[in-house]
C-alpha cells in the first residue's frame, strides 16, 4: 500500500481528537434515546486494504447498517465514504426492552427498523460533528442493512466496496450494565483521504 495515503503523526493526532468530539456527540445521542448510560472505546485510526476491514469486527454473529456520505460538492476527491453499524446478536433484545417495545413490535421487519433507527442516530451525530470541526457540508444517504452473519468481508466485496486503500476508523458503543455493543466504522476511500489530511492540515495551522 503506498506510503502516500499515510497520515502524519500530527495529522493522525488531530483525527483523534475530532473524533473523539464526533463521537461524542454520538454517544450523548444514543444515551439521551435509550436513558442509559454509554461508554465509549478509544477511536482505531487505520489505513488498510479493503480485504482487511473484516479482521476489524470479529467473527461474530452481527447484523450490519451502512449509510453512504460525502460533502455537497459531490467533486472528485471530495470527502467521502461509508458508515457501517456493526450489532450483536443481543442488541434488537436489549434496545427494544430499553425503548419498550411490546410483543407486538417484534419479528425481522421491527427489528430492521429498530437497527436502521438506532443506526441513523449515531451516524447522524458522528459524522455531523466530524464535519462541524472540518468545515464541510455532508449528505447521507438513507441507512440500509448491509447484511447479517458473520462475513462482513463477504458483504463488503457484494457491495463492490473496491477501493485501492481505506481509512479506517472504528469505534465502539457499550451500555452500563448490560451485553449490548455495537462498533460505528468510518470508512473513507484513498480518493478521500488526501481531501481529509488537507482539512486537517487547516485546523493543525490555526492552533
Amino acid at each position: 500500500m503506498s506510503d502516500r495515503f499515510g497520515l502524519s503523526a500530527n495529522q493522525n493526532d488531530c483525527l483523534q481528537e475530532v473524533v473523539n468530539v464526533a463521537m461524542g456527540q454520538a454517544g450523548d445521542s444514543l444515551a439521551r434515546l435509550l436513558g442509559v448510560f454509554v461508554t465509549l472505546s478509544v477511536p482505531r485510526i487505520s489505513i488498510l486494504a479493503p480485504s482487511d476491514i473484516h479482521h476489524t469486527i470479529g467473527g461474530e454473529s452481527v447484523v450490519a447498517t451502512r449509510q453512504a456520505f460525502q460533502d455537497g460538492s459531490g467533486k472528485a476527491g471530495c470527502l467521502r465514504g461509508e458508515a457501517i453499524t456493526v450489532f450483536g446478536d443481543s442488541s434488537f433484545g436489549e434496545l427494544a426492552e430499553l425503548l419498550d417495545y411490546d410483543d407486538g413490535e417484534t419479528g425481522d421487519h421491527a427489528e430492521t427498523e429498530l437497527l436502521l433507527d438506532v443506526s441513523n442516530v449515531l451516524n447522524g451525530a458522528c459524522l455531523t460533528g466530524i464535519a462541524d470541526q472540518l468545515g464541510e457540508e455532508l449528505i447521507y444517504s438513507a441507512p440500509s442493512v448491509l447484511g447479517r452473519g458473520p462475513h462482513i468481508d463477504d458483504w463488503l466485496v457484494k457491495e463492490r466496496l473496491q477501493w485501492e486503500s481505506v481509512l479506517s476508523v472504528e469505534i465502539v458503543y457499550r451500555l452500563e450494565n448490560r451485553s449490548f455493543r455495537c462498533a460505528l466504522l468510518l470508512l473513507m476511500p484513498d480518493s478521500a483521504i488526501s481531501h481529509l489530511t488537507a482539512k486537517l492540515d487547516q485546523l493543525l495551522d490555526a492552533l
